[in-house]
C-alpha cells in the first residue's frame, strides 16, 4: 500500500522546453521542477519577463498554476510557482488474471487512494468488467472526497499486447473474449476524459524510469514476472512501443525448455509456455504438488522446497536466455525485474548468471540488474504517471485555458 503522505508520481523525464511560447509550454516547465518563478521562467525561454508574466497570469486564472510568497534576500518576497494539485486528479486501473489495482494521484501526483480489489471485477465480457471498474472508480473516488467531475484523465494496464494508437486489445492470455476489445470506447459511455490503454509491462517501466536522470542516459528494460511474462522498453526517456505497440512481447520468442501450458501465439514452446509463473504452477501441479497461485509458489522455493528451487531455477535460465538477445542488441543501461515472481531468489538469480554469462562483455559492464522499487513498481504507479503526462501536456493545459476563458467572457 502507498503511503499517501510520502510518495509522488513524477513525470516522465523530457527535455526541457527552451522554446516555450504558450502557457501549456511554461506550465509543463513548472510541473518539471525546471523554472518555479517567473524569472526562472524568462531565463529558461528566453522570454521577456512582460510575457511571462502574460503567460502566467493565464495559468492562475485557469486555476492550473497558485503562486506563494515566500521570504527572500534583502526583505524581498520571491513568488514561487507550483502545481494547483488540487483543480483535479487522475486514476489508474492495473488489470491482472486475478487482481485489479486501483490507484488516484491529484496533479502533483501525490498518491490518494491506493487499491487492490477482488477478482469478481473482472468478467468475460468486456463491457461488464468495464461497467464494474467504473462503479469501483466511483467508490473509491468518494471515499478519497474527491468529485468525479475533476477527474482529467484514465489509463488502464492490461496483460495481453495492446494496438497502438486505439488501444485495442489483441490475443491476450488471460482472458480470450476480450480479443479486439477497445477498452477507450468502452469507458466513452461513462467519462469524457482522456482514457488510455497500455499493455501493463509498459506501465512498469514508465515507473520504474527515473525522472531525475537525462532523458539520453534512460535506456531500461522492465520486465514483468508474474502469472505471464511482459516486457517495457524505456529508450532515450521515452516509451518505446513499436510501429503497433507490440515492442517487448519477449514472452512469445522460442525457448528451449517443453511447454507445460497453452500459448495463442502459435510458437511452439514459447518462453511464457515454457517459464512464466502459469506454466511453473501447471508443472507443479502435474506432479501432484498443491500450489494456489505464483505467491504461493515463490515463498515454496524460499522454504526450500527442492522441487519449487528446481524449476524456479530453470525458469530463470529461460528468461535469462531469452534476454540476453535482447540486451545485446538494445544495450540497455538498466534491466529491472518486476512482478511477484521477481522475488524468488533461485529465479532471480539463475536469470542474472544466464545474462552475464552470454551477454558481450561490454553490454554487462554497466548494466544494472535490479528488482523494482518499491515505491514505483507496480502498473498502477506508470499509469498514473502516463495519466498526468497525457492530460497535463501543452496542447490539452492550452485547450482546457481557451476553455475557461470562454466560460469566464460569457
Amino acid at each position: 500500500m502507498y503511503s499517501d503522505d510520502m510518495v509522488t508520481i513524477s513525470p516522465m523525464p523530457t527535455s526541457p522546453a527552451t522554446s516555450a511560447s504558450s502557457p501549456g509550454d511554461l506550465f509543463q516547465l513548472i510541473r518539471q521542477g525546471t523554472a518555479r518563478s517567473r524569472s526562472e521562467l524568462s531565463k529558461v525561454t528566453g522570454l521577456a519577463p512582460s510575457t511571462v508574466s502574460l503567460k502566467v497570469e493565464d495559468l492562475l486564472r485557469g486555476g492550473l498554476v497558485i503562486e506563494s510568497g515566500v521570504s527572500g534576500r534583502g526583505g524581498r518576497t520571491a513568488r514561487r510557482l507550483s502545481v494547483n494539485a488540487a483543480e483535479g486528479f487522475v486514476v489508474s486501473l492495473d488489470l491482472g488474471a486475478s487482481h485489479v489495482r486501483v490507484a488516484v494521484a491529484d496533479l502533483a501526483g501525490l498518491i490518494l487512494a491506493d487499491r487492490l480489489c477482488s477478482t469478481d471485477v473482472i468478467d468475460e465480457d468486456p463491457g461488464v468488467t468495464v461497467s464494474g471498474l467504473w462503479r469501483t472508480i466511483q467508490g473509491i473516488v468518494d471515499d478519497t472526497d474527491l468529485e468525479l467531475t475533476k477527474m482529467v484523465a484514465l489509463a488502464v494496464g492490461v496483460p495481453a499486447p495492446v494496438r497502438q494508437p486505439e488501444g485495442r486489445i489483441v490475443s491476450p492470455a488471460f482472458m480470450p473474449a476480450w480479443n479486439n476489445a477497445t477498452l477507450s470506447t468502452l469507458f466513452a459511455t461513462m467519462t469524457d476524459v482522456p482514457v488510455i490503454v497500455e499493455n501493463d509491462a509498459n506501465l512498469y517501466a514508465i515507473a520504474e524510469c527515473p525522472a531525475e536522470v537525462e532523458p539520453e542516459s534512460a535506456h531500461l528494460l522492465a520486465i514483468k514476472l508474474g502469472t505471464r511474462i511482459g516486457c517495457g522498453i524505456i529508450s532515450g526517456g521515452k516509451l518505446h512501443r513499436g510501429f503497433s505497440g507490440a515492442a517487448g512481447e519477449i514472452s512469445h520468442t522460442q525457448a528451449k525448455g517443453q511447454a507445460a501450458i497453452l500459448c495463442s501465439c502459435n510458437v511452439v514452446n514459447c518462453l511464457e509456455s515454457v517459464a512464466s509463473g502459469g506454466a511453473l504452477l501447471a508443472r507443479l501441479r502435474a506432479d501432484g504438488l498443491t500450489v494456489g497461485s505464483t505467491q504461493e509458489l515463490v515463498q515454496m522455493g524460499e522454504h526450500g522446497d527442492a522441487r519449487a528451487v528446481q524449476v524456479l531455477r530453470e525458469a530463470g535460465s529461460e528468461i535469462g536466455a531469452a534476454l540476453s538477445s535482447f540486451v545485446n542488441f538494445f544495450n540497455p543501461r538498466e534491466l529491472v525485474l518486476g512482478g511477484t515472481m521477481c522475488y524468488s531468489a533461485p529465479l532471480t538469480a539463475a536469470i542474472r548468471a544466464e545474462l552475464f554469462r552470454t551477454c558481450l562483455p561490454l553490454m554487462t559492464e554497466n548494466l544494472d540488474v535490479r528488482t523494482s522499487r518499491p515505491e514505483t513498481g507496480l502498473g498502477s504507479a506508470g499509469g498514473l504517471r502516463l495519466a498526468l503526462d497525457t492530460a497535463l501536456q501543452p496542447e490539452r493545459v492550452n485547450a482546457l485555458l481557451s476553455e475557461a476563458e470562454a466560460v469566464h467572457s460569457a
